[in-house]
């Protein structure tokens, strides 16, 4: 018998932006669900390893939800609309994304919830489990290719001798927010597009982006710490394209340290989107599922 896909569904955020996501029912109506949140750029469907990780699901009796959060793809705004993707979204609304998602979720009787994520969405996501408002349902984390997007950022701006942040601000003032800066490709390590106020929301002194994953630091993942479920955090080995700043190990040794409930694995021969190691990043995610739920 084939698994049950179920047709594109959607949600619409506090702030009235549409989002879209692919269902997948668990084998038997269990109340558990594997929901993932994508990363820069991304969308429900782009990454390889998704259809592995829905296979996992369907035989822990998880259902499995592909969502895109107001990050996916890069510039995406009309006169009238909430301004999104990855060059326009604000750190801080992750969090109704999340809502909307979970609160589908719940609509619908699955009450127990694993966030998955990869890459910015891990940031998002530990996030939430600081302030969303059904944080209290998520029974599990897994956080694929863990990073830290400002530290990421100020490598790439000393590397070039160059900060963006007076010419950020000098847009924002003249009511240029949502213009690209100078470099197009200057605000998210040379990588993708950014405008000048989500410049400044993401990499102003003391933005909640800077507090939620500071592995740069080296101390203090303070609100990491404050996650009380099990969580598993798998990356690559290939460290010039990873975002850990710090050292791989130390990054996976400071997070054991900074919490408890932590298990960490590191994927040889690796790269950031697990291609050509989905099966073994499955693999390692059916022993996380047998272990806890």
């Amino acid at each position: 018998m084939d698994k049950p896909f179920y047709p594109i569904v959607h949600v619409v955020t506090k702030d009235k932006l549409k989002l879209f996501g692919l269902l997948q029912n668990s084998a038997n109506n269990s109340k558990k669900i594997i929901v993932n949140i994508h990363g820069t750029s991304g969308n429900f469907y782009c990454n390889s390893f998704y259809p592995y990780i829905a296979d996992v699901a369907y035989k822990n009796n998880f259902a499995y939800l592909q969502t895109n959060n107001r990050g996916y793809g890069d510039f995406e705004y009309e006169p009238g609309e909430v301004p999104h993707g990855a060059a326009l979204e604000l750190f801080e609304d992750s969090v109704m994304d999340i809502d909307a998602w979970l609160e589908f979720c719940v609509d619908r009787g699955l009450t127990e919830i694993i966030l998955e994520s990869h890459s910015y969405g891990n940031e998002k996501v530990i996030y939430y489990l600081n302030k969303g408002k059904y944080k209290k349902n998520v029974i599990g984390v897994i956080l694929l290719g863990f990073n830290d997007s400002v530290g990421t950022q100020q490598r790439y701006e000393k590397k070039i001798g160059k900060s963006y942040l007076k010419e950020a601000q000098e847009l924002v003032n003249q009511g240029k927010g949502l213009s690209f800066l100078s470099d197009i490709f200057g605000g998210i390590a040379g990588e993708v597009p950014l405008s000048a106020r989500s410049y400044l929301n993401y990499y102003s002194p003391g933005t909640e982006l800077s507090k939620t994953m500071p592995l740069r630091l080296g101390k203090k993942l303070e609100m990491y710490s404050n996650i009380k479920v099990p969580i598993l955090a798998v990356i690559g080995d290939n460290e010039e394209w990873e975002y850990t700043i710090i050292p791989i190990k130390e990054a996976m040794a400071l997070m054991k340290k900074e919490n408890s409930f932590t298990e960490a694995h590191q994927i040889t021969n690796c790269d950031h989107g697990f291609n050509g190691k989905e099966k073994e990043l499955s693999k390692i995610i059916q022993r996380f599922l047998e272990k806890h739920f």
